[in-house]
């Protein structure tokens, strides 16, 4: 029995590794999907800011144009990337708390036990006397 419980706080402790590994994945490609928003960003501002005649003027709009679909997209793409980061940072939690459980169920049972064995000893050594 004992063995079945610490089989599965080390159960639960590798589910809270995994939990780690995968928020830190989660976590760089929100910090990518950031980085990609900002500087599309930083290229719209750019664009808007340049253009002298008429022609220029007409092929700045196009590339402004795309500048802003691209932006959306990178928008997109980090609103995903954040949705699934805090999906993640979810389960870790959930993971933690279910370790946390097992430790506690853990250490209820071995105190039952040593109660119970302390009693043992205590009904063995009063039949001795």
């Amino acid at each position: 029995m004992r063995d079945a419980r610490e089989r599965d706080e080390q159960t639960r402790r590798q589910d809270l590794a995994a939990s780690v590994g995968d928020a830190r994945e989660t976590q760089g490609r929100l910090d990518a999907a950031r980085a990609r928003t900002h500087a599309a960003r930083s290229a719209l501002h750019a664009a808007t800011r340049s253009g002298h005649t008429a022609a220029q003027l007409a092929a700045a709009e196009r590339f402004v144009a795309r500048l802003r679909r691209d932006l959306d997209d990178a928008i997109g793409e980090e609103l995903r990337a954040q949705a699934a980061h805090e999906a993640r940072v979810g389960e870790l939690d959930e993971a933690r708390a279910r370790l946390a459980r097992a430790r506690a169920d853990r250490k209820v049972i071995e105190r039952h036990f040593e109660r119970w064995r302390a009693a043992n000893r205590k009904l063995a050594d009063r039949r001795e006397d």
